[in-house]
C-alpha cells in the first residue's frame, strides 16, 4: 500500500514538467479562442458586457475599483427590477475586527 506523501510527491513531480497551460488543461480550465464576458441575475439570461476585439488574442476583462466614493460599477436587469453594484467604502470597524485592524474612530 502507497502512503499519502508518496502519492503527493508523484502528483507534484508530474506537474513540475508540464507548462502553466497544460497544467490547466489537467485540472480543468479551458481557454477561449474568442471569448464574451456576462453577468448573470440569478439564473436569469446572462448579459453579454464585454467580447474579444480581436480574431488572434481572446483578450481580458479587468475592473479596477479606486478606494474613493467615486469608484462604483452599476449593473442592471433587462427589465429593471435587479442591480447588482460594485463600489469601494472606507473599511467598516467590523471588517477591521475581523482582520484584527485597530478600530476607526469616529470624528
Amino acid at each position: 500500500m502507497e502512503n499519502n506523501t508518496e502519492k503527493e510527491f508523484i502528483v507534484a513531480d508530474e506537474f513540475s514538467i508540464m507548462d502553466e497551460e497544460q497544467i490547466q488543461k489537467a485540472i480543468g480550465i479551458e481557454y477561449f479562442d474568442q471569448a464574451e464576458w456576462c453577468f448573470q441575475f440569478d439564473d436569469d439570461e446572462p448579459i453579454s458586457i464585454a467580447w474579444s476585439n480581436s480574431e488572434s488574442e481572446p483578450g481580458e476583462l479587468t475592473f479596477m475599483l479606486k478606494a474613493n466614493n467615486e469608484s462604483r460599477i452599476v449593473f442592471q436587469s433587462a427589465d429593471g427590477t435587479k442591480t447588482l453594484r460594485l463600489f469601494a467604502r472606507s473599511m467598516s470597524n467590523e471588517k477591521r475586527e475581523e482582520l484584527g485592524r485597530e478600530k476607526k474612530i469616529e470624528e
